[in-house]
C-alpha cells in the first residue's frame, strides 16, 4: 500500500524542483503529481509510478528519477 508519506514526500520535491526551476505561478503541483502517478513510464519498464511506489525501495526510485530528470542527466 502506497503511504500518504510517499505522497507527501513526492509533492514536497516536485514542489521544490519547480520552484528552483523558474516561475512556479499557476502550476498545479498536485494535478501534476497525481496525473504522473497514474501514467505509464517507459523509464520504469511501462509501469505507473503508483505501482512502483508499492515496491520496496520504490519511492527512493521515484525521486532518483525526478532529480535526474531536473539535472538532465540519465543513465
Amino acid at each position: 500500500m502506497t503511504s500518504n508519506e510517499d505522497i507527501t514526500s513526492l509533492t514536497a520535491l516536485v514542489q521544490r524542483m519547480v520552484d528552483e526551476s523558474g516561475n512556479s505561478q499557476g502550476f498545479d503541483i498536485r494535478a501534476c503529481l497525481e496525473h504522473g502517478l497514474v501514467s505509464l513510464i517507459s523509464g520504469l519498464g511501462q509501469r505507473r509510478p503508483l505501482g512502483v511506489l508499492k515496491e520496496p525501495g520504490g519511492l527512493e526510485l521515484l525521486r532518483g528519477m525526478l532529480l535526474q530528470a531536473q539535472s538532465g542527466t540519465f543513465s
